[in-house]
């Protein structure tokens, strides 16, 4: 295959990729036998000038070597396409054929990814949930947002799919490799659509998340693979330094015997770390940070970024940060067309998270924007960070009364005012309460959050607006911890594996996933 970068189209989508192919190879039409998309992304750098940068890989009719040099393209190169998914990947590195058993604790990205890729080996699986299958989670959070009480064990953070199946859905992530890579195939051939392979900033959204999930995990019990439901590992059985069963609670309660247990259970699951703390398992404290959810009017941030109305453009978004008093503070999971969820998991707290369908067409764009947390503003214990994270999610909780979350104008947040809505309406479904917001967040991360958005507004003319709208709290950007683990994959007490976000190894859907391919890999070469 040749590989050509540096090809632009139009924006319509009318201009044919194999003419644009032939053209930069100087051959005709008739002589490629395939053409594919290996990248795009949007360029609009120039607001009079946007178009689709893009790398192709072509497949031509005769000696592909000898048409590269007669096409005197200097972006051309002969390219070797990646090997397919996991399967693929497990035979070339000699690792299919293998038996055996293994605990995954979480069913989030980090979870099914390790399970499908022991499944695809021959080692047997089985996943410990303590929320719900997908589908029936889909509709507990639904009547969470309409009105019903929290359920703790299976909500926006808990449940099969992980915290992502309430998101965006982005894909892109800033850990490459071939781990990431072989997450993107799999995603895509689950239902994700091909599409992620190639755009630059690919997303699944909330709505085909679900049965994306769905059909991950019925490969992976098709596979000799089990999931166990509405059931959380509540304690370990370890002799000499070496995993010998869990403990289960709930639904199905007893005693699984293993050698082996991935914990892949997301940065909400404080209980856990708790019971893994205080059975030896060595952890640190690690930075995150908390904030604010922003919205504004996705029309006036696609003016912003596109100089224009939409049209037949995808809803504009951004990626922002500045150093605030040496402070880093920035923009995160960013929700084209989105809206904010009330996202708690514990009793008397209120979280907020954003999220997107896979259309992004709702009225209004909204992401965090965060101030980073060190150790040395929440303390060098262990679980200082998640104590830090619960006294402004209860803040949060009684400025409200309950799991509506606290809202207010930017306008209003400078002047530490209640107010009222202005332009921009909420778009949480919970509901919302006016409220004055600095009161559930520290002062240093207040100052930092303004100073930070009027940093913004020069980048995003609208950033600043005085009816942009904030909500809160949101402080489950990753974990407030690491649990240490070796080069093996092994955390001080052996057999429990950490993976993921919820052990501090990842950040978001992707990176996540990779990681539990990396410890699936790990499990199998030690086979």
């Amino acid at each position: 295959m040749i590989k050509i970068s540096g090809l632009r189209c139009g924006i319509d989508g009318g201009e044919d990729i194999v003419r644009i192919a032939a053209k930069s190879l100087n051959m005709s039409v008739s002589d490629i036998a395939d053409t594919r998309i290996l990248r795009r992304s949007l360029d609009c750098r120039r607001k009079g000038d946007i178009h689709y940068a893009l790398t192709l890989g072509v497949t031509v009719k005769g000696d592909e070597k000898r048409a590269l040099r007669l096409s005197k393209n200097a972006k051309a190169e002969i390219f070797e396409p990646p090997i397919g998914g996991i399967s693929e990947y497990l035979a070339s590195a000699g690792l299919g054929g293998k038996s055996g058993s293994a605990v995954i604790v979480g069913s989030g990205p980090a979870g099914l990814m390790c399970a499908l890729t022991l499944a695809k080996s021959g080692v047997k699986p089985t996943v410990i949930e303590r929320g719900d299958r997908v589908q029936e989670r889909v509709k507990i959070v639904s009547d969470f947002f309409a009105g019903a009480d929290l359920d703790e064990e299976c909500n926006v953070q808990f449940g099969e799919g992980g915290a992502g199946t309430f998101s965006d859905g982005k894909l892109n992530s800033g850990v490459g490799g071939e781990y990431a890579l072989l997450a993107l195939r799999e995603l895509a051939s689950h239902g994700g659509g091909h599409e992620l392979l190639y755009e630059s900033k690919p997303h699944i959204g909330t709505d085909i998340l679900p049965r994306v999930v769905s059909l991950i995990r019925d490969e992976i019990i098709s596979l000799g693979g089990e999931f166990i439901y509405n059931t959380k590992v509540d304690g370990i059985r370890a002799e000499g330094g070496k995993l010998r069963s869990v403990i289960l609670k709930g639904r199905h309660g007893g005693v699984i015997d293993c050698d082996t247990a991935v914990f892949a259970v997301g940065h909400s699951a404080r209980d856990t770390y708790e019971m893994l703390l205080s059975e030896g398992v060595l952890m640190c404290p690690k930075p995150f940070a908390i904030g604010l959810r922003i919205e504004h009017r996705q029309s006036d941030i696609d003016m912003a970024q596109y100089g224009r109305a939409r049209g037949g453009l995808p809803a504009a978004d951004y990626k922002l940060s500045a150093d605030i008093d040496g402070r880093g503070c920035y923009t995160f999971c960013m929700c084209p067309g989105g809206e904010v969820v009330a996202a708690a998991s514990e009793r008397l707290g209120c979280v907020v998270n954003g999220m997107s369908n896979s259309r992004r067409d709702g009225v209004n764009a909204n992401s965090a924007v965060l101030a980073s947390v060190t150790p040395r503003d929440f303390g060098d214990k262990v679980m200082d960070g998640v104590e830090f994270q619960r006294r402004y999610e209860r803040a949060a909780y009684e400025l409200s009364c309950g799991y509506k979350p606290p809202v207010q104008r930017l306008e209003d947040f400078k002047a530490h005012r209640a107010g009222g809505v202005g332009d921009v309406s909420p778009s949480c479904r919970k509901g919302y309460v006016l409220s004055d917001l600095n009161e559930c967040l520290p002062v240093y991360v207040s100052r930092s959050i303004v100073k930070a958005i009027d940093v913004f507004a020069k980048k995003i003319n609208v950033f600043n607006h005085a009816d942009s709208m904030l909500s809160g709290v949101e402080t489950r950007t990753s974990a407030p911890l690491r649990i240490l683990r070796d080069d093996d994959g092994h955390s001080s007490i052996r057999g429990i594996m950490p993976c993921g976000e919820g052990a501090g190894y990842a950040g978001g859907i992707t990176s996540a996933a990779a990681d539990g391919i990396r410890i699936a890999v790990k499990i199998l070469s030690a086979l």
